[in-house]
């Protein structure tokens, strides 16, 4: 009898448990998709003494979405020193190559988006980091479109008919596709169907994403001379998620 009273508390714990840190999650993941970072971090906090690495992981990305960068650094490299699972490590390394392309330390970005693609070969994420990062550079244009191009043939592969994560991520790498093809010449129509279809992928709820696929319109319509377009994308960015990273590159990019 003590023994089967003991089975059911352990499992009571772990049900509820796993309810709470499944509502955490929800929430600071609420908190992201509507662009306010600084309640992405307070909802995140519960989670500081019981599970640290995706604290850590949690607020590096809400502070580099703050221009905090420093900060995101330091949380995102202490993340890493505590996570095991290469799915997990492949993810924070892609974070932190985008924190070192903000500060434009270039060949860093890189050297992370390639350590992620080790972890992980499988996702596109670290090549669509390489992809953009030469781009930004306005380096080895033939290289950033094969890496754009790898990204996408993996996250479409990835991606599940109504998973909207693999969505999230497939829009992303059709966007950077679009302005890795625009630089290299790339047809105008396959740039407009590029777009196209990464804004069909992203619902309008989730404002950093939307904000990123905008500012990669900007530079895609920049890359062809469409000044009048390109200016359009930028304002929407920056308009959509002022307080983000890519609405903060979208304001800067502007004429």
């Amino acid at each position: 009898m003590v023994t089967v009273l003991i089975i059911v508390v352990a499992w009571a714990l772990l049900y509820f448990w796993q309810r709470w840190i499944r509502g955490v999650l929800a929430a600071q993941l609420a908190a992201y998709r509507s662009g306010d970072y600084e309640a992405q971090m307070r909802a995140a906090a519960p989670l500081r003494v019981l599970k640290p690495r995706a604290y850590l992981f949690f607020r590096g990305s809400a502070l580099l979405n703050l221009g905090r960068l420093q900060e995101a650094e330091a949380c995102l490299r202490r993340s890493l020193l505590m996570e095991k699972k290469r799915r997990l490590k492949a993810l924070c390394e892609s974070q932190l190559g985008h924190v070192l392309l903000a500060q434009q330390r270039y060949a860093d970005a890189i050297a992370w988006f390639g350590s992620s693609i080790a972890d992980r070969p499988q996702r596109g994420g670290g090549y669509r980091g390489i992809a953009e990062t030469l781009l930004r550079q306005g380096v080895q244009p033939a290289e950033a479109l094969r890496q754009a191009r790898q990204a996408a043939v993996l996250d479409e592969v990835n991606t599940a008919p109504g998973a909207e994560s693999r969505d999230i991520n497939f829009s992303e790498s059709l966007a950077t596709l679009a302005w890795a093809e625009a630089v290299n010449s790339g047809a105008a129509a396959e740039v407009e169907r590029l777009l196209s279809k990464a804004f069909t992928l992203c619902p309008e709820t989730t404002v950093p994403v939307r904000a990123e696929l905008h500012y990669l319109a900007g530079r895609a319509y920049a890359a062809q001379g469409k000044t009048d377009e390109s200016a359009r994308e930028f304002e929407r960015a920056a308009k959509l998620d002022p307080h983000g990273n890519y609405g903060r590159s979208a304001k800067a990019a502007m004429p």
